[in-house]
């Protein structure tokens, strides 16, 4: 998943060298505009629903916490 978590990113952001350990938000990969457009790629991507009050920053900080609300974001 993480893998495929980065490739997403990479789409976004392609002129970014981006690592599972790359701090996503606090080095200004992600900005608001990015995090929407990575939102819908990992819903379509892992056919999942994040919820609204799921899009924090904490959330979208590394690829490991984005792997977990991937996980946690599961439709049941």
């Amino acid at each position: 998943m993480i893998k495929e978590i980065i490739a997403l990113l990479n789409e976004i952001r392609p002129y970014e060298k981006i690592t599972g350990t790359s701090e996503l938000i606090a080095s200004g990969i992600l900005d608001s505009l990015a995090i929407i457009s990575l939102i819908t790629q990992l819903e379509d991507a892992f056919d999942i629903e994040i919820a609204d009050d799921a899009v924090t920053a904490s959330n979208f900080a590394n690829v490991d916490s984005i792997m977990q609300l991937v996980m946690k974001s599961k439709k049941t």
